[in-house]
């Protein structure tokens, strides 16, 4: 199960920032200033991970290489702070629109589902949310999104 949410959890994302814009115009806006800091923010932490080098824990030879992943630096995790950033970005509307309150979930379990198919380490996911999710909420603070 761990290795088919770390293949796929995206989909169940795109299909709630997808049907907002679709069913509320006014979520259009937000949705794509999360999704333009999100993107600003893979950038940022594949350049991190790659300056820290940290070994994964497949090829350590902990675990398969379940997801066929290369053995690149995994700290922090990629998925875990693309996502968690997302849902600091959209925080602000929550309250307004609760089908945004599935995104922190979806970070937590895809976070969780990596490190289950031994992608990461705990600490590389759990580094990632916590980063993704500062940085989020930081731009929709700074940008006043809210």
């Amino acid at each position: 199960m761990a290795i088919a949410i770390a293949h796929w959890s995206w989909l169940p994302l795109v299909v709630v920032l997808a049907s907002s814009m679709v069913f509320r115009a006014d979520a259009i806006g937000p949705v794509l200033s999360a999704l333009g800091v999100a993107t600003l923010m893979q950038w940022l932490v594949k350049r991190l991970a790659r300056w820290l080098s940290s070994r994964r824990p497949f090829a350590i030879g902990l675990c398969a290489n379940h997801l066929h992943h290369s053995d690149r630096g995994g700290m922090p995790s990629t998925h875990a702070s693309v996502m968690a950033c997302l849902a600091g970005a959209l925080s602000p509307w929550m309250v307004l629109w609760p089908e945004f309150a599935l995104v922190p979930s979806i970070a937590v379990i895809t976070a969780w589902a990596r490190v289950q198919a031994g992608a990461h380490f705990p600490s590389d996911a759990l580094v990632g949310l916590m980063l993704g999710a500062s940085v989020g909420s930081a731009a929709a603070r700074a940008f006043s999104w809210s």
